[in-house]
């Protein structure tokens, strides 16, 4: 099968190679990929790939083989999967823990955006806590996990402040619900929730629009600060 691999050259990061089908373990399925989709640490991790790292942890796609110990969907389920890794390829075997029947209605191409930013912001806002009627403020807000994240806490009942580089980035985040602001400092505080994902001089300024007592999540660095985590505090 074809499947996507590092090269190491920053200028031509992936190449198509031929690879030996996986194997799926006891517990993990076999899905034909028919969408995959890439994240910001994959492509971070491109840049340096380790010995034996291959990316691909977003698929969606159909069952072809299913688990031996007789957990998961069964051949022929639309799924949308979070492997390990190794999901830029024809096949990927998939822990069935690791998997979601696709309902009719959600084609492969949107359901593959789902499992790493989605379950990023979910547990962002479990870190939160309860967002009814709290100010939040999030920065970094226009990629993935940032439209789950503002789409999910106004459901919640939050007054969300999302921050954006320019206003075409944050036009579906307005229409979510979200107060959408293009400078750091333009961001009316305190907050009693701050979700920070730039880091670098971004942070300090974020911190002080927290309210005293509220809460800090602090989860990427997207300017290229050296750590980067979830903290709450």
């Amino acid at each position: 099968m074809r499947q996507l691999i590092p090269t190491g050259d920053v200028a031509c990061p992936v190449a198509f190679a031929e690879v030996p089908q996986p194997v799926p373990g006891p517990g993990e399925v076999l899905v034909k990929v028919e969408a995959f989709s890439p994240n910001r640490g994959e492509t971070f991790l491109l840049e340096r790939p380790g010995p034996g790292w291959t990316p691909g942890k977003d698929v969606a796609g159909l069952v072809v083989q299913a688990a031996a110990d007789g957990t998961g969907p069964a051949v022929g389920t639309r799924v949308v999967g979070h492997p390990p890794g190794a999901g830029w390829a024809e096949y990927a075997a998939v822990p069935t823990h690791s998997l979601a029947v696709l309902p009719d209605g959600i084609d492969n191409v949107r359901a593959a955006a789902l499992p790493l930013a989605g379950i990023t912001a979910l547990r962002l806002l479990r870190a939160a806590g309860p967002l009814a009627g709290r100010r939040v403020l999030l920065t970094g807000a226009s990629g993935g996990v940032g439209h789950y994240v503002t789409e999910l806490a106004v459901g919640g009942g939050a007054d969300v402040t999302a921050v954006t580089a320019t206003a075409r980035r944050g036009e579906r985040l307005g229409a979510f619900g979200a107060r959408v602001v293009h400078d750091l400092a333009d961001a009316a505080g305190p907050f009693d929730v701050v979700l920070e994902s730039t880091g670098g001089a971004n942070l300090p300024v974020a911190v002080s629009l927290l309210r005293p007592g509220g809460t800090l999540v602090w989860f990427g660095c997207s300017y290229g600060c050296q750590a980067a985590g979830a903290r709450s505090v």
